[in-house]
Protein backbone atom coordinates (compact mmCIF):
# COMPACT_ATOMS: atom_id res chain seq x y z
CA UNK A 1 0.00 0.00 0.00
CA UNK A 2 1.10 3.38 -0.87
CA UNK A 3 1.54 6.47 1.55
CA UNK A 4 -0.77 9.23 0.53
CA UNK A 5 1.56 12.43 1.91
CA UNK A 6 -0.42 15.26 2.73
CA UNK A 7 1.02 19.08 2.46
CA UNK A 8 1.60 21.37 4.69
CA UNK A 9 -0.87 23.67 4.88
CA UNK A 10 -0.20 27.83 5.13
CA UNK A 11 -3.82 28.64 5.83
CA UNK A 12 -7.45 27.09 6.41
CA UNK A 13 -8.36 28.56 2.90
CA UNK A 14 -5.75 26.66 1.35
CA UNK A 15 -6.33 23.56 2.73
CA UNK A 16 -9.67 23.52 1.88
CA UNK A 17 -8.50 24.60 -1.83
CA UNK A 18 -7.06 21.45 -1.15
CA UNK A 19 -9.67 18.92 0.06
CA UNK A 20 -11.93 20.52 -2.54
CA UNK A 21 -9.98 19.54 -5.86
CA UNK A 22 -8.68 16.47 -3.60
CA UNK A 23 -9.91 12.53 -4.88
CA UNK A 24 -10.19 11.13 -1.90
CA UNK A 25 -10.80 7.76 -3.56
CA UNK A 26 -7.16 6.54 -3.41
CA UNK A 27 -7.69 7.27 0.28
CA UNK A 28 -10.15 5.31 0.98
CA UNK A 29 -9.11 2.41 -1.34
CA UNK A 30 -6.02 1.95 0.45
CA UNK A 31 -6.19 3.70 3.46
CA UNK A 32 -6.27 1.57 6.79
CA UNK A 33 -9.27 1.54 9.12
CA UNK A 34 -9.72 3.65 11.97
CA UNK A 35 -12.24 4.69 14.90
CA UNK A 36 -13.43 7.87 15.07
CA UNK A 37 -14.48 9.44 18.25
CA UNK A 38 -17.41 11.92 18.65
CA UNK A 39 -19.27 13.80 20.52
CA UNK A 40 -23.59 12.92 20.31
CA UNK A 41 -25.70 15.61 20.61
CA UNK A 42 -26.54 15.13 23.96
CA UNK A 43 -22.99 15.50 25.32
CA UNK A 44 -22.79 19.09 23.62
CA UNK A 45 -26.17 19.73 25.57
CA UNK A 46 -24.11 19.10 28.78
CA UNK A 47 -21.81 21.81 28.50
CA UNK A 48 -23.42 25.22 30.67
CA UNK A 49 -23.96 28.37 28.12
CA UNK A 50 -22.92 30.09 31.24
CA UNK A 51 -19.51 29.53 31.55
CA UNK A 52 -18.84 26.63 29.99
CA UNK A 53 -18.33 23.91 32.34
CA UNK A 54 -19.26 20.21 32.04
CA UNK A 55 -22.82 19.54 33.16
CA UNK A 56 -23.75 16.68 35.43
CA UNK A 57 -27.00 14.72 34.29
CA UNK A 58 -29.30 13.79 36.64
CA UNK A 59 -32.77 12.60 36.97
CA UNK A 60 -36.06 14.65 38.19
CA UNK A 61 -39.47 14.15 39.23
CA UNK A 62 -42.14 16.99 38.11
CA UNK A 63 -45.46 16.61 39.68
CA UNK A 64 -47.71 18.36 38.06
CA UNK A 65 -50.09 21.00 40.23
CA UNK A 66 -53.87 19.70 40.60
CA UNK A 67 -53.00 16.27 38.78
CA UNK A 68 -51.94 12.71 39.77
CA UNK A 69 -49.28 12.99 37.02
CA UNK A 70 -45.69 12.54 37.64
CA UNK A 71 -42.91 13.43 34.79
CA UNK A 72 -39.89 12.19 34.98
CA UNK A 73 -37.11 13.53 33.06
CA UNK A 74 -33.31 13.84 32.71
CA UNK A 75 -31.83 17.42 33.75
CA UNK A 76 -28.30 18.79 33.04
CA UNK A 77 -26.89 21.01 36.43
CA UNK A 78 -24.04 23.02 36.45
CA UNK A 79 -22.07 22.92 39.72
CA UNK A 80 -20.29 26.24 39.49
CA UNK A 81 -23.11 28.28 38.40
CA UNK A 82 -26.16 26.27 40.32
CA UNK A 83 -28.18 26.20 37.19
CA UNK A 84 -30.54 23.76 35.96
CA UNK A 85 -31.16 22.81 32.56
CA UNK A 86 -33.08 20.51 30.36
CA UNK A 87 -32.23 18.82 27.28
CA UNK A 88 -33.61 19.52 24.06
CA UNK A 89 -35.64 15.89 23.69
CA UNK A 90 -36.66 16.21 27.32
CA UNK A 91 -37.76 19.77 26.90
CA UNK A 92 -39.56 18.65 24.24
CA UNK A 93 -41.55 16.08 25.90
CA UNK A 94 -41.86 18.28 28.83
CA UNK A 95 -43.94 20.23 26.66
CA UNK A 96 -45.58 18.41 24.49
CA UNK A 97 -47.31 16.44 28.22
CA UNK A 98 -48.18 20.33 29.55
CA UNK A 99 -49.77 21.22 25.91
CA UNK A 100 -51.69 18.30 25.86
CA UNK A 101 -52.66 18.41 29.74
CA UNK A 102 -53.87 22.38 28.98
CA UNK A 103 -55.93 20.86 25.88
CA UNK A 104 -57.59 17.95 27.94
CA UNK A 105 -59.13 20.62 30.59
CA UNK A 106 -60.25 22.53 27.56
CA UNK A 107 -58.51 25.58 28.13
CA UNK A 108 -55.27 27.30 28.09
CA UNK A 109 -54.07 26.65 24.29
CA UNK A 110 -55.44 28.79 21.33
CA UNK A 111 -54.10 27.69 18.32
CA UNK A 112 -54.39 29.63 14.70
CA UNK A 113 -53.05 29.32 11.55
CA UNK A 114 -51.21 32.76 10.56
CA UNK A 115 -49.06 34.35 7.15
CA UNK A 116 -44.99 34.56 7.41
CA UNK A 117 -44.46 38.12 6.27
CA UNK A 118 -41.14 39.78 5.31
CA UNK A 119 -39.47 43.25 5.25
CA UNK A 120 -36.27 45.20 4.88
CA UNK A 121 -35.11 43.98 8.57
CA UNK A 122 -36.57 39.87 8.47
CA UNK A 123 -39.39 38.12 8.88
CA UNK A 124 -42.63 39.00 11.26
CA UNK A 125 -46.00 37.18 11.48
CA UNK A 126 -49.04 38.79 12.85
CA UNK A 127 -50.77 37.75 16.16
CA UNK A 128 -54.38 36.92 16.07
CA UNK A 129 -56.23 39.48 17.41
CA UNK A 130 -57.59 36.08 20.00
CA UNK A 131 -53.98 36.39 21.10
CA UNK A 132 -54.48 39.96 22.28
CA UNK A 133 -56.29 39.60 25.79
CA UNK A 134 -54.09 36.39 27.17
CA UNK A 135 -50.71 37.71 25.95
CA UNK A 136 -51.22 41.86 26.76
CA UNK A 137 -49.83 42.37 23.69
CA UNK A 138 -48.68 46.44 23.09
CA UNK A 139 -47.32 47.69 19.93
CA UNK A 140 -43.66 47.87 20.30
CA UNK A 141 -43.55 45.53 23.50
CA UNK A 142 -40.27 44.05 24.23
CA UNK A 143 -39.95 40.24 23.33
CA UNK A 144 -37.91 37.61 24.13
CA UNK A 145 -38.06 34.90 21.41
CA UNK A 146 -36.18 31.63 21.31
CA UNK A 147 -36.21 29.03 17.92
CA UNK A 148 -35.88 25.25 19.19
CA UNK A 149 -36.18 23.43 16.00
CA UNK A 150 -38.73 24.50 13.73
CA UNK A 151 -40.45 26.26 16.49
CA UNK A 152 -40.64 29.87 17.58
CA UNK A 153 -41.43 30.80 21.54
CA UNK A 154 -42.02 34.26 22.20
CA UNK A 155 -42.20 35.47 25.95
CA UNK A 156 -44.01 38.95 26.40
Amino acid sequence: MSETKLPKFKSDEEEAEFWDSFDTAQILEEGEEIELGYRPESAIESICIVCGKEMIERKRDIDVPGEEITIHIKEYYCQKCKRSMLGSADAKRLSEVLVGLLEVRGGGVIARDTEVYKDKEGYFVRIPVEFEESLDVHEKKKTKIWCMGKRIIMEM
